[in-house]
């Protein structure tokens, strides 16, 4: 995969990072465990190249419009 293509799960997880959840509250919404959740979280932005939940965030918006 290269840079910049989420996986459908990634893309998931970012989308409720981008709607501000928590890596717990996106655990229990989709039935996985915390910390599989952070390994989502981690993947995600190092294949957007961002280094944290809000730059992961716009660049999700970037992709995907605002609507």
């Amino acid at each position: 995969m290269h840079q910049g293509q989420l996986s459908p799960r990634e893309r998931d997880v970012a989308r409720l990072v981008a709607c501000g959840m928590t890596n717990a509250e996106i655990a229990r919404s989709l039935g996985l465990s915390a910390s599989t959740v952070k390994h989502y979280v981690e993947s995600a932005m190092r294949k957007a190249g961002v280094t944290n939940r809000v730059a992961l965030a716009m660049w999700l918006r970037d992709r995907e419009g605002a609507g």
